[in-house]
């Protein structure tokens, strides 16, 4: 055993990967914190994510109207059924746990065994945002295990992590696509990512629209990156356009019935109320410039890492941490990444990507992001909220640019960065765990939510420990890239 840590430690593929698997551990451990920490079905929308799956589990999907048919007597019950418009896949992935749990009287169970896959999902997402990110830099660089560690440490994943809801899912499909896109641009199409991408594009399409939306860019882009090769005479014709009308025919295949069926429902695609919404939540509409210059969108949708980030900044607690977090663990660290590119151009050496597919590879995780920013505006100009888990799925480009900017100074900054992070995290917890149940609610299990939540605060040190002992500096991972490069080319 010993022996085995000493050889992974001198190994530095083995230490990156050793911090990634100390990572991922603590994502999963911050998950379940917020497993046990939040009361069973006390936020607003746990409950009917969970109808939902009961739902399914006995053959029926739900209708807006028609309300919940899983109501636990300590559940804050919706008034109406306001997921019905999501497609089936993640409920389809839970029913089997949460149907014959509440079948059996058991609905506390139910939610706590939806959450514990979710909590699996986030460590899931962690790995597939680290694997993506090793695609889309530059090889040898050595921003992935630092990507993985800011999405491990981000309070939006832990909270959906800990929670029964479906962001997580859609999460791991675009970031997933985010990488076989990224492979596609770095070596060409080929049968197998064709494949790839329709069935990742389906995923997107049965999980949620605005995933679906995201999947049709990531997918476009690949498939100008096939465009392009096959232009210069790099690369084939066939799997650019297998992609371009395989993709859209897979997804309509796999969702088409579910989104004509929201038509058919709501008289929109979306199956929103957004009528419904306006008379009955408080909800107002704004034009798109009032979102636009509100100082409160731009702080408060790129904060993965404000862990009191679920409910609107109306309190002083919240409204502080969201000013602290959003600067110091967002902007900041945006503004050193931009100032860096800004001092470094990298010149292209042996080995590296040809120029046209660097510009493709640069546009992929920023077009996503770019789409997804332009339909959370719309959203919230139509009386919809600003929530940092809705901007989940194209959090990459996000995990990269922070990253970026912690890599400037990673000894000093890096440290620093995870203060900031594990100290908003445990006032929440503190506030959580100190607050009491509302009357005839489920109550939080307190001890062992504090237990783990100490256990999750030593596994993000020692994750960031095991981290920076695998960080390679840009010197020497350049040399190294281009050592093997030259290698390469004298054996070929």
């Amino acid at each position: 055993m010993i022996r085995t840590l000493v050889r992974a430690m001198s190994d530095p593929r083995r230490r990156e990967h050793l911090g990634v698997a100390a990572t991922v551990l603590t994502a999963i451990l911050l998950s379940l914190t917020v497993l046990l920490s939040d009361p069973p079905y006390a936020t607003g929308d746990e409950p009917p994510h969970m109808d939902y799956a009961y739902q399914v589990w006995h053959g029926e999907l739900p209708v807006f109207e028609e309300g919940l048919e899983l109501r636990p007597e300590g559940a804050w019950l919706a008034p109406v059924q306001w997921t019905a418009q999501h497609p089936p896949l993640y409920y389809l992935l839970v029913a089997p746990l949460v149907g014959p749990l509440a079948d059996a009287g058991h609905p506390v169970a139910a939610v706590y065994a939806a959450r514990a896959v979710n909590t699996l999902l986030a460590g899931l997402f962690v790995g597939v945002a680290w694997w993506s990110a090793r695609r889309l830099c530059r090889p040898g660089s050595p921003l992935p295990p630092l990507v993985a560690l800011v999405a491990g440490l981000a309070a939006a994943v832990a909270h959906v992590g800990g929670s029964g809801y479906n962001d997580l899912l859609a999460a791991v499909l675009v970031t997933t696509m985010y990488g076989v896109s990224a492979t596609a641009i770095r070596r060409g199409l080929d049968a197998r990512l064709v494949v790839a991408l329709c069935l990742l594009a389906a995923g997107c399409a049965l999980t949620r629209l605005s995933t679906a939306v995201i999947a049709v860019v990531v997918a476009a882009v690949a498939v100008l990156a096939g465009v392009v090769r096959a232009t210069q005479g790099r690369g084939r014709w066939g799997p650019a356009v297998w992609l371009a009308v395989g993709g859209p025919a897979t997804a309509l295949a796999a969702a088409g019935w579910f989104y004509a069926r929201n038509v058919a429902l709501t008289g929109n695609i979306q199956g929103s109320h957004f009528d419904w919404a306006l008379e009955n939540q408080n909800r107002v509409e704004r034009p798109v410039w009032a979102v636009l210059i509100d100082p409160v969108t731009w702080a408060r949708l790129p904060d993965l890492f404000w862990w009191a980030g679920r409910l609107p900044p109306r309190t002083l607690h919240p409204m502080t941490t969201l000013v602290v977090t959003a600067v110091l663990l967002v902007w900041v660290p945006l503004f050193l990444a931009v100032l860096q590119r800004l001092r470094y151009r990298p010149a292209n050496r042996p080995g590296q990507v040809h120029p046209t597919d660097r510009i493709l590879l640069a546009a992929l995780p920023w077009a996503a992001a770019g789409t997804a920013v332009v339909m959370q505006v719309l959203y919230a100009a139509s009386s919809g909220g600003v929530y940092p888990r809705y901007f989940l799925p194209v959090a990459l480009p996000l995990f990269l640019g922070v990253a970026a900017g912690l890599a400037m100074r990673p000894r000093l900054l890096v440290p620093v960065w995870v203060g900031v992070t594990l100290a908003d995290l445990v006032v929440w917890l503190g506030v959580e765990l100190s607050t009491p149940a509302e009357a005839g609610l489920y109550s939080e299990p307190v001890v062992p939510a504090a237990a783990v939540g100490v256990l999750a605060v030593v596994s993000a040190v020692g994750a960031t420990v095991l981290t920076l002992r695998a960080y390679r500096t840009p010197a020497t991972t350049v040399a190294a890239a281009t050592r093997a490069a030259t290698t390469n080319h004298a054996a070929s």
